[in-house]
């Protein structure tokens, strides 16, 4: 009995001895996943059962960079709660920024929370800039184009992209053949930056050629464009290849223009063996031309459809043309404004169809209304004006209370500035001119849109001025033409 009782405590201790170490070691588990004690960049942050307070966050390391400009490019801050994602993506922030060669979070816990810690090592300064070969192009110039600075981190990969930048450049400028290579600055101890620069000949352009072209010969193609050989191959010509590509932008609106809306123009530039002559050849893809399957017009109550088609060349089963279009909108223009309607808004609008090839022309015509000629002024200007009022209104076509005819305007204009008396320097933007303004507010009700003037002169150049009144079986706002002088003063 006394034996079978021994047994009894003996068991019951041991049970009671794997109780206390299993607890013991539930405990210990649960302790040791607490909290992490380092975050490896990069990697998921794992075995954080809640998120714990951030009592503070620390930047360690940076001596050229500034701690406010650090804290300002991370998301982690004192008294939020600890977040593993957000960390990392700090992290990965301030490693992106190219001022830091190593960036490593790191936490400690404390009885009030977490403490993290930043640490970072940053990369070098660039200390200088130097280019070495360069003879066509000074340093100052090359800096810019490189995009590096003095004073900012030396990461070997900006570097690089400098470099690329500056081959790319001299290609630009006609250097066909022209080579940059890093000197200095992509390596772990270099405290600056050069590039070695062999230029190369500056090539000219030896001939240009079309490839694909059936609508216009290469003759016309070539007066739509910059990119071509020199006088005598040696005066102008260079190889431009920003010129080339604004070539390519001109020959598309070329095409289009013509109804190839689909047209694609591409572009090859190949240098002879020395890199000093560079053919340019454009292969076109010109794709089908467009025709007009309708022509339509919107807006219209002062004029039959007769009349309008009277003013138009574009016509059905026609393939579509800009210039020819642009002469049509001026002809309706030139239509309403001999009738007084000088503010007529008229645009055409070609309409594409799914059928490919096929488009609907429309013209969407906003009539406004209608203006009779005022009060005329003349107005003189220049530094002794003495040409008479009389004088200007011997000139003009137009008498006070009749309808507004925009072709007398122009007809006026010309007499003016054929007469010999005044300044007429277009290529100075110098010449009598008519414009049409409204009148001041004071006299009427509402403002309407002014026609603009194409010029100014001076001298002892007269400015007309007109003064239109209102039809009155319309009682339309009425407008005023005017033309003020090179100083904008009136004498």
């Amino acid at each position: 009995m006394d034996q079978l009782q021994q047994r009894k405590t003996t068991v019951a201790t041991t049970a009671f001895s794997m109780a206390f170490l299993l607890l013991i070691s539930t405990q210990v588990a649960q302790a040791q996943v607490s909290f992490p004690e380092t975050i490896a960049p990069g990697r998921a942050i794992e075995n954080i059962p809640q998120h714990p307070p951030l009592v503070d966050v620390r930047i360690t390391g940076n001596k050229r960079v500034s701690e406010a400009k650090i804290r300002s490019m991370i998301k982690s801050r004192a008294g939020r709660e600890f977040d593993p994602e957000m960390v990392q993506s700090d992290t990965r922030k301030l490693a992106s920024s190219g001022m830091f060669r190593d960036v490593k979070p790191v936490t400690k816990k404390t009885p009030q929370g977490l403490i993290l810690t930043f640490q970072l090592i940053e990369r070098p300064t660039i200390q200088f800039i130097r280019f070495i070969g360069n003879e066509s192009v000074p340093d100052k110039t090359l800096q810019k184009k490189s995009g590096l600075e003095p004073g900012t981190a030396l990461n070997r990969f900006l570097v690089e992209e400098a470099r690329s930048r500056l081959q790319e450049f001299y290609v630009t400028r006609g250097h066909g053949k022209a080579t940059v290579s890093i000197a200095e600055g992509n390596k772990k101890d270099d405290a600056g930056v050069a590039f070695m620069i062999h230029e190369g000949p500056l090539a000219r352009i030896w001939k240009t050629e079309f490839i694909g072209n059936s609508i216009a010969s290469d003759g016309r193609l070539k007066t739509q464009i910059k990119s071509k050989p020199g006088i005598l191959w040696y005066f102008k010509g260079i190889v431009d290849k920003e010129q080339v590509a604004s070539d390519v932008n001109s020959l598309i609106s070329y095409y289009r223009g013509l109804g190839y809306f689909k047209a694609e123009i591409n572009r090859i530039l190949e240098y002879n063996e020395s890199g000093q002559w560079a053919t340019v050849s454009f292969v076109i893809d010109e794709g089908p031309r467009y025709q007009i399957r309708t022509v339509s017009f919107i807006g219209q109550t002062l004029f039959t459809r007769d009349d309008l088609d009277s003013q138009v060349s574009l016509a059905q089963n026609d393939f579509f043309d800009l210039k020819r279009m642009n002469k049509d909108v001026s002809s309706l223009t030139d239509l309403y404004g001999s009738q007084g309607y000088i503010h007529a808004d008229i645009k055409a609008e070609p309409r594409f169809l799914e059928e490919p090839g096929l488009l609907d022309l429309v013209y969407d015509i906003s009539e406004g209304d209608q203006y009779r000629v005022g009060k005329i002024d003349v107005v003189i200007s220049g530094d002794n004006p003495h040409t008479s009022r009389d004088v200007i209104l011997n000139r003009l076509d137009l008498v006070p209370g009749e309808i507004i005819d925009i072709r007398k305007i122009r007809e006026s204009e010309i007499r003016i500035k054929r007469s010999g008396l005044f300044v007429n320097e277009p290529q100075r933007g110098i010449t009598p001119t008519i414009q049409v303004k409204p009148p001041e507010l004071k006299d009427l009700g509402p403002q309407i849109g002014s026609r603009p003037s194409r010029s100014t002169y001076r001298g002892q150049s007269p400015t007309p001025s007109y003064r239109p009144v209102p039809n009155q079986s319309t009682t339309p706002v009425p407008s005023r033409w005017s033309t003020p002088g090179s100083t904008g003063n009136r004498y």
